[in-house]
């Protein structure tokens, strides 16, 4: 497969959908591009590649396409895309499939603070079922020297609005939520030693 883009042919890397396939554990040639994943992500607007353009380019084997664009990083896992596909297709594996692939092959995000805050949101679910946003972004300033006193006017203005609550919401089945952030991690270590 051949894309044309801005008067370059890119040619698809054979194998490479194959591989996000059995790697995500999801049916990737199933997608036939609906755009109901795309309608209902709450993180798209915030992506250079929409969850379909991702599965399309790894559908045509646009490997480095995929593993250089952002959406990659900023999928929130919240299966949004899951529940709306009709293919069954879960995006969220998809995303995690493929920004493993990145570490592997040793690629990063464009802004290294995506990563940062993408585990910071991870170990904030695990700990209290929930994201909590003043650990996360607490998390993230700790952990990113670029991020330390960025927006800090932004958050204490919600702060004094009542925005940002210092201490997390209780969330009725986190045992739950850890368990499931647990096994998928089981089986991203699982997939990663294979």
């Amino acid at each position: 497969m051949r894309l044309v883009e801005e008067q370059k042919i890119t040619r698809g890397v054979p194998g490479f959908a194959e591989r996000v396939a059995q790697e995500s554990g999801q049916p990737i040639e199933a997608c036939y591009q609906c755009g109901k994943c795309t309608a209902g992500c709450p993180l798209a607007s915030a992506m250079d590649l929409k969850p379909n353009q991702v599965i399309r380019a790894v559908q045509l084997g646009l490997k480095d396409m995929v593993l250089d664009c952002d959406a990659v990083w900023h999928c929130s896992g919240c299966e949004t895309c899951f529940s709306r596909c009709p293919r069954n297709i879960d995006m969220s594996r998809v995303n995690k499939a493929l920004s493993r692939l990145c570490l592997n092959e040793g690629r990063k995000p464009r802004d290294p603070a995506v990563a940062t805050f993408h585990k910071a949101f991870l170990e904030s679910m695990g700990r209290w079922g929930r994201a909590h946003e003043v650990e996360v972004l607490s998390l993230t300033k700790l952990r990113e020297a670029s991020q330390r006193l960025k927006d800090i006017g932004l958050g204490a203005a919600l702060f004094e609005k009542g925005r940002l609550g210092l201490l997390p919401s209780w969330v009725r089945r986190s045992r739950e939520v850890r368990r499931i952030l647990a096994d998928n991690a089981a089986r991203a270590a699982e997939e990663a030693n294979d």
